[in-house]
Protein backbone atom coordinates (compact mmCIF):
# COMPACT_ATOMS: atom_id res chain seq x y z
CA UNK A 1 0.00 0.00 0.00
CA UNK A 2 1.77 3.62 -1.07
CA UNK A 3 1.50 6.19 1.17
CA UNK A 4 -1.14 8.29 -0.72
CA UNK A 5 -3.27 5.12 -0.25
CA UNK A 6 -3.11 5.06 3.46
CA UNK A 7 -4.41 8.63 3.49
CA UNK A 8 -7.26 7.73 0.84
CA UNK A 9 -8.26 4.95 3.36
CA UNK A 10 -8.74 6.89 6.14
CA UNK A 11 -11.48 8.71 4.68
CA UNK A 12 -12.80 6.28 1.89
CA UNK A 13 -11.64 2.69 3.84
CA UNK A 14 -13.10 0.42 0.59
CA UNK A 15 -11.34 2.59 -2.32
CA UNK A 16 -9.38 -0.03 -4.53
CA UNK A 17 -9.00 -0.22 -8.09
CA UNK A 18 -9.34 2.06 -10.83
CA UNK A 19 -11.27 4.78 -7.24
CA UNK A 20 -8.36 4.40 -5.56
CA UNK A 21 -6.09 5.79 -8.69
CA UNK A 22 -8.02 8.76 -9.11
CA UNK A 23 -8.36 9.47 -5.58
CA UNK A 24 -4.54 9.74 -5.53
CA UNK A 25 -4.16 11.44 -8.36
CA UNK A 26 -6.25 13.96 -7.16
CA UNK A 27 -4.43 13.98 -3.71
CA UNK A 28 -1.50 14.74 -6.15
CA UNK A 29 -2.71 17.50 -7.85
CA UNK A 30 -3.86 18.89 -4.76
CA UNK A 31 -0.42 18.61 -3.47
CA UNK A 32 1.09 19.94 -7.09
CA UNK A 33 -1.25 23.07 -7.04
CA UNK A 34 -0.18 24.04 -3.76
CA UNK A 35 3.66 24.04 -4.33
CA UNK A 36 3.06 25.77 -7.21
CA UNK A 37 1.27 28.60 -5.87
CA UNK A 38 3.69 28.90 -3.05
CA UNK A 39 6.67 29.38 -5.85
CA UNK A 40 5.10 30.73 -9.17
CA UNK A 41 4.93 35.16 -9.29
CA UNK A 42 2.48 35.16 -11.98
CA UNK A 43 -0.99 36.39 -10.64
CA UNK A 44 -2.61 34.33 -13.45
CA UNK A 45 -0.70 30.86 -12.54
CA UNK A 46 -1.81 31.41 -8.79
CA UNK A 47 -4.99 31.83 -9.19
CA UNK A 48 -5.47 28.89 -11.63
CA UNK A 49 -3.57 27.08 -9.10
CA UNK A 50 -5.73 27.49 -6.22
CA UNK A 51 -8.86 26.54 -8.22
CA UNK A 52 -7.46 23.06 -9.31
CA UNK A 53 -6.31 22.91 -5.75
CA UNK A 54 -9.81 23.60 -4.34
CA UNK A 55 -11.66 21.45 -7.00
CA UNK A 56 -9.13 18.39 -6.26
CA UNK A 57 -9.64 19.09 -2.88
CA UNK A 58 -13.62 19.16 -3.35
CA UNK A 59 -13.34 15.62 -4.66
CA UNK A 60 -10.80 13.80 -3.30
CA UNK A 61 -12.48 12.25 -0.46
CA UNK A 62 -16.28 13.04 -1.73
CA UNK A 63 -18.97 10.34 -2.04
CA UNK A 64 -18.69 10.39 -6.14
CA UNK A 65 -18.74 7.50 -8.45
CA UNK A 66 -15.42 6.80 -10.34
CA UNK A 67 -16.32 8.54 -13.65
CA UNK A 68 -17.00 11.64 -11.79
CA UNK A 69 -13.69 11.14 -10.07
CA UNK A 70 -11.82 10.52 -13.82
CA UNK A 71 -13.36 13.75 -14.58
CA UNK A 72 -12.49 15.75 -11.75
CA UNK A 73 -8.93 14.35 -12.36
CA UNK A 74 -8.73 15.50 -15.99
CA UNK A 75 -10.23 18.99 -15.09
CA UNK A 76 -7.60 19.60 -12.59
CA UNK A 77 -4.98 18.38 -14.79
CA UNK A 78 -6.15 20.58 -17.80
CA UNK A 79 -6.19 23.55 -14.90
CA UNK A 80 -2.89 23.02 -13.28
CA UNK A 81 -1.41 22.74 -17.54
CA UNK A 82 -3.20 26.36 -18.23
CA UNK A 83 -1.37 27.21 -14.70
CA UNK A 84 1.93 26.25 -16.07
CA UNK A 85 1.19 27.86 -19.65
CA UNK A 86 0.52 31.58 -18.00
CA UNK A 87 3.39 31.14 -15.99
CA UNK A 88 5.27 30.43 -18.88
CA UNK A 89 4.31 33.44 -21.14
CA UNK A 90 4.22 35.85 -18.38
CA UNK A 91 8.13 35.27 -18.46
CA UNK A 92 7.64 35.20 -22.21
CA UNK A 93 6.73 39.25 -21.98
Amino acid sequence: MSDLSFHVHQFVPDAAGAELAHRIALLKARDYAAALRSRTPCEHSISLAAYAHEVAGDFVFASVDEPALKLAVIYCRAVLQAALAAETLERCQ
